[in-house]
């Protein structure tokens, strides 16, 4: 058996879902978590039994791995400047979306002259609903041709979003921003096109201050082709394929013939997640770990940073469009339907 590669977790916020990915790896091994000593870097590393390192100098020699889960200058954080420092040391590093393109670009350039590798993780690519999703929509774009893809995200995703779209597409350019409607809402609504194929895309511009995480809803992305729709409801499914609509068959006397085989109205290709808690105990570490396999193995790693550098600048001219988000009216929680009928009376 192979030994497991050391790898260090920085930040302590998302950086739960990388460390508890890593921890249930038998490939990896988690050295510690590096943090600026607070009280929940200290927890989590009490939680998972590895040191919290308070400077990178702590960090272990034998480190080859680092997921950097701080965000950058979007984000008003250091997680940059942090990569470049890890790379210093000789360790190839994983850092979550999103960056600017001259962040991204200022690190790939820094990989290639320490000879490291670094990758910007959309995360949601590795979900499993997602990946059969981007496979499936490769297969369908490659064999009929996409006619239109409608994408619905929140603004804290946006940039995964487009990866996403990206990957089934297999490109980026050539692309246009076509047409942007007025804002008489946070749902903001943008025409676009990616590789040769019209989008439309809604945006939640809405952001609570000092919480994203509070979102109405994630991604929801559908691609039409003549044969039918592929809708992906939520990054944890379900997974649906909706055939395109067909006037029955005629008999000989001008009747409908409803004696041949019938069509599913829709067919179930993915179940939805249980619920919130699998997603974030299993799903989410599970795919926080995948993600660090272009960096062990090196497979299709140039790829996915060219595709990065391509999808951050189209990123970055729709959040201009967008403009600054706004703040959220009310501050309900999230409830299941009865609870949300009930009024929480």
């Amino acid at each position: 058996m192979s030994t497991p590669v050391k790898t260090l977790v920085v930040g302590s916020r998302f950086g739960q879902f990388y460390a508890a990915g890593v921890s249930a790896a038998e490939h990896l091994e988690l050295v510690g978590v590096l943090g600026q000593g607070s009280g929940r870097s200290q927890a989590l590393a009490r939680h998972l039994q590895v040191p919290c390192f308070n400077a990178l100098e702590q960090v272990p020699d034998d480190t080859r791995l680092a997921c950097v889960a701080v965000g950058g200058a979007a984000r008003g954080e250091q997680g940059p400047a942090l990569a470049q420092a890890l790379m210093a040391r000789g360790i190839d590093v994983l850092i979550e979306h999103p960056l600017l393109p001259q962040e991204w670009q200022a690190l790939l350039r820094c990989a290639a002259q320490l000879q490291r590798r670094c990758l910007l993780n959309s995360f949601y690519p590795q979900l499993p609903c997602v990946a059969q999703f981007i496979e499936l929509g490769q297969r369908l774009h490659r064999q009929q041709g996409i006619r239109h893809i409608e994408v619905n995200c929140a603004v804290q995703v946006s940039f995964a979003t487009l990866e996403v779209v990206a990957a089934l597409l297999e490109s980026v350019g050539p692309w246009s921003l076509d047409n942007i409607a007025p804002a008489l809402s946070p749902w903001r609504d943008i025409s676009l096109v990616m590789a040769e194929v019209p989008l439309s895309l809604r945006v939640l511009n809405e952001l609570t201050a000092a919480d994203d995480g509070r979102m109405q809803f994630l991604q929801r992305i559908s691609l039409a082709t003549d044969s039918g729709t592929l809708l992906l409801a939520s990054p944890q499914g379900p997974l649906l394929w909706m055939p395109a609509v067909r006037a029955p068959a005629e008999n000989s006397e001008g009747l409908f013939d409803f004696s041949g085989a019938a069509l599913p109205c829709a067919e179930v290709l993915l179940n939805a997640s249980s619920d919130w808690a699998q997603v974030y105990r299993q799903v989410w570490p599970q795919a926080a770990a995948r993600a660090l396999q272009p960096l062990m193995d090196g497979k299709g790693l140039a790829r996915l940073q060219q595709r990065s550098l391509e999808v951050v600048g189209l990123w970055q001219q729709i959040t201009a469009a967008l403009g600054f988000p706004e703040t959220p009216a009310q501050a309900l929680p999230a409830a299941s339907l009865a609870q949300a009928l009930d009024g929480y009376r």
